[in-house]
């Protein structure tokens, strides 16, 4: 109702009241003019309210237009709304995509095309089929019940992934959903979203990157990505399990930061280090650099880097690279160095040859000994340089050494370049591959020509003092020998015994003299002389020409073989003479029998030997050690002891027992 209600009920009102006033009034009005007047107001008064009142349902009958047509524009978007979202509904419904099915009790009672299409179904074939049969196994069924029965009941949204079978047997991977519709009649409803292609996507991701980690795994190296920041600070994003061997840090320390790594470089090398990663960040160049890396146990390693860099939006740079521990191959080339170097300087010639003979390789020296640059050599057989002096037969036993693996070692008289002769001293062996097959010969030459030339003067020298230390022994030995003859024309005439005695004495003395160089001099050895075999004859001779002074008197002898200077061979003799004489002369009195044994042996000291004579004669007498320096021949034998570097000791009876221990100067026997 508007505000004009009010009006319109006066006006209404007045009309009324009008209407019933009694006819007498109404005529005594109409009879006068002012009873005319007051009608028309009346009438005016009563025309205005009808005009009001149709004023009023005018506005009224605008008002519920209004109203309707905000009713009918409510109703039609109301409507297309509803239309739409049933579209949509019957979109999602026949959806291609989505597969969605109603079941109850366990066995599909609605399902769209998209469902019979994923699980290979014609239309309404599927109606009353158990869902189980769809399940690689009915455990997997069962543990899928298990877990979707609980969240449904709670009216939640059970959410899986899981395999399906089609009805031709195929395996599909789904995206499960599944909500409850009556609990009463375990009606629910189910949303497939076939997964498939994602999945075995995802496998071949999983497969690729399960391969890519493998693969990293088994390089001999870090495989690694290196990040350089704009505020020049780096991290290593990521590092393969390798990292933990070859730079000793884990992969999660570097992932932030790179200062564990970074910090091992070595002092003499970081400075480079750093240089050339500027270097390639600068000019995106590939970064190839070896440096050394020295950790806490004080070890140093050998590490070689080759990456790949590139720019990133935020103007970092990124390197994707590789790097390897190159510790055990920088030996090898340190070691292959040296044997280049000590092949390229060597003093002797080294030469590498095929199966043919034919010349790969030639050092320096080589060149130097034959007057052939290596250019010249090479393809060449090392003929070239026979002089026709080597005979045939060496050759051939050359090569039959080589080809059969042996080592042939001898000398080959070459010719060089410019015609001159030379001999060089040759070892020639085979080169193996890993098979164990000969591949290569490798030849190690000298050239010994003036060695040869000074060792054909030596022998020509060495002859001609042969032949005059043989002068020399001989002329001693007949000087010697005229001496003693001598001195036994003086025994025969001096009629006195003890100058008798004291020229046998001097006779014998000089005899043991004469022998040594004899020995000598028939050994044609003048820098030793086997001391058993000396010794032997020398007592042998001295036994015989003073045995007549005793009774029966053997002599043993017990002599080991051993080679010995002039300088301990001719005292040793003239000891053995003063000691067998001292014993014929003292030992055996009145004709008494015994034995005199004269021994040279090893004693228990490496090097050192032992001299004795001993005997089984009366024994020493009670002031021997009174007269003993009296004795010149006892002196004698003290001071021959001490020149071969002993002392002279006389040891227990019965009998007499003299020895003499000493370090020999042992010379090799003589072939």
């Amino acid at each position: 109702m508007s505000i004009a209600n009010p009006l319109f009920q006066g006006f209404l009102l007045t009309a009324v009241a009008l209407t019933a006033l009694p006819a007498k009034a109404a005529a005594q009005v109409a009879g006068g003019a002012q009873t005319l007047d007051y009608a028309f107001v009346i009438l005016l008064v009563f025309t205005l309210a009808l005009a009001a009142r149709s004023l009023m349902l005018r506005q009224q009958l605008a008002e519920k237009t209004r109203a309707l047509a905000h009713s009918q524009t409510a109703l039609a978007r109301a409507r297309l709304t509803s239309e739409r979202a049933l579209a949509e509904h019957a979109m999602m419904l026949h959806s291609d995509m989505v597969g969605i099915a109603r079941v109850a009790d366990g066995k599909l009672l609605w399902a769209n095309s998209a469902f019979e299409a994923m699980f290979g179904y014609r239309p309404g074939e599927w109606v009353g089929v158990p869902t189980s049969v769809h399940y690689p196994c009915e455990a997997s069924y069962q543990a899928l019940t298990n877990a979707a029965d609980p969240v449904m009941a709670a009216g939640k949204v059970f959410r899986s992934l899981t395999e399906f079978k089609r009805c031709d047997g195929a395996s599909i991977w789904v995206e499960l959903s599944g909500a409850m519709l009556d609990a009463s009649t375990s009606e629910s409803m189910w949303i497939f979203l076939d997964t498939t292609e994602r999945q075995h996507a995802q496998a071949v991701r999983q497969e690729a990157a399960q391969r890519l980690q493998k693969l990293s795994n088994r390089l001999p190296g870090v495989l690694y990505q290196y990040l350089l920041r704009p505020d020049g600070s780096a991290c290593l994003p990521y590092a393969s399990e390798a990292i933990r061997q070859v730079l000793r840090v884990n992969p999660e320390d570097v992932n932030e930061d790179a200062t564990a790594v970074l910090s091992r470089n070595h002092p003499d090398d970081a400075a480079q280090f750093l240089a050339s990663i500027q270097a390639s960040a600068r000019d995106l160049t590939p970064w190839q650099h070896e440096y050394r890396m020295l950790f806490d146990d004080g070890s140093v390693r050998w590490l070689y880097g080759n990456s790949v860099p590139e720019r990133l939006d935020d103007d970092s740079v990124l390197w994707h690279g590789l790097v390897t521990d190159i510790t055990e191959r920088k030996a090898a080339d340190d070691r292959l160095r040296q044997l280049s170097r000590s092949v390229e300087q060597a003093p002797v010639s080294i030469v590498t040859t095929d199966l043919q003979g034919n010349i790969l390789y030639a050092n320096p020296s080589f060149t130097r000994n034959t007057g052939y640059t290596l250019e010249e050599a090479t393809g060449q057989n090392p003929r070239i340089l026979k002089s026709g002096l080597t005979p045939p037969e060496t050759y051939a036993e050359l090569w039959g050494t080589v080809s059969t693996g042996g080592v042939w070692q001898g000398e080959l008289h070459n010719r060089r370049k410019d015609g001159t002769l030379f001999i060089e001293r040759a070892v020639i062996a085979p080169v193996l591959d890993a098979e164990g097959h000969i591949s290569h010969y490798v030849a190690v030459k000298e050239d010994i020509t003036q060695r040869k030339q000074a060792d054909l003067a030596l022998q020509n020298s060495l002859r001609e003092k042969v032949a005059l230390l043989n002068e020399v022994h001989h002329r001693v030995k007949n000087n010697l020998q005229v001496i003693t003859s001598l001195l036994r024309l003086e025994v025969g005439r001096s009629a006195q015994p003890d100058t008798r005695s004291v020229l046998k004495d001097m006779q014998s003395r000089i005899y043991a003299m004469a022998l040594l160089h004899e020995s000598l001099y028939r050994s044609g050895t003048f820098a030793s002389v086997e001391l058993g075999a000396y010794l032997k004859q020398l007592a042998t001779q001295t036994f015989r020409t003073q045995s007549g002074l005793g009774g029966d008197v053997r002599l043993l002898l017990e002599m080991s073989a051993v080679n010995v200077g002039m300088d301990q061979a001719a005292p040793c003799g003239l000891l053995v003479n003063e000691l067998l004489s001292n014993c014929l002369k003292h030992g055996f009195p009145e004709q008494r029998s015994g034995q005199v044994v004269v021994s040279l042996q090893p004693s228990g000291r490496t090097g050192w030997w032992q001299l004795s004579v001993r005997d089984t004669g009366v024994g020493l007498p009670g002031d021997f050690e009174a007269r003993r320096t009296q004795s010149l021949g006892l002196q004698l034998a003290s001071d021959l002891a001490r020149q071969i570097g002993g002392q002279l000791n006389v040891g227990p009876g019965p009998g007499a027992t003299f020895s003499v221990v000493f370090h020999l100067q042992v010379f090799p026997l003589p072939d």
